[in-house]
């Protein structure tokens, strides 16, 4: 059993644990399509959970800046994976949507993600996942909320 470890262990821990995820369905991922990146995975998933997301949403879910996410877009709709059309709401925007070719690759990660999931959790129980997923979103809620009251940058 461990001592109580120092906060910043516990983040180290996580990011490790991170890093280990990635690299596995970075892995399979290449076996889907050689050309897919993770950054690319998490756009088509967040425009196929988000009916009518914009360009400008999609910067503000992933962090990255404009111009990496217009660059991204463009590769996305140039394989076929996205379309883009105007917004009807706001005609300096457009919408994004998957294609039927990205809800295809966007059903095939969602698979690919189950399967590398349950390999690397094979060593926990249910009860031991389910703990485990109670603590991580109680400790993003916290942060959450501790980010909500600091003073804007």
């Amino acid at each position: 059993m461990h001592q109580t470890a120092p906060p910043a262990d516990v983040f180290e821990a996580m990011h490790d644990l991170m890093h280990v995820y990635r690299s596995h369905m970075v892995r399979a991922i290449a076996d889907i399509h050689p050309e897919l990146t993770m950054n690319e995975v998490r756009a088509l998933s967040f425009v196929g959970r988000r009916k009518g997301a914009t360009q400008k949403d999609l910067v503000r879910h992933s962090g990255a800046d404009k111009a990496q996410v217009a660059r991204m877009v463009a590769q996305l709709v140039e394989r076929g994976w996205i379309t883009s059309t105007p917004n009807p709401e706001d005609g300096r925007s457009r919408t994004l949507a998957l294609s039927p070719e990205g809800l295809t690759l966007q059903e095939a990660v969602r698979g690919l993600r189950q399967e590398v999931s349950a390999q690397l959790l094979a060593g926990c129980d249910a009860k031991t996942q389910t703990q485990l997923l109670t603590l991580l979103e109680k400790l993003r809620d916290d942060l959450n909320a501790v980010q909500a009251r600091s003073p804007q940058n």
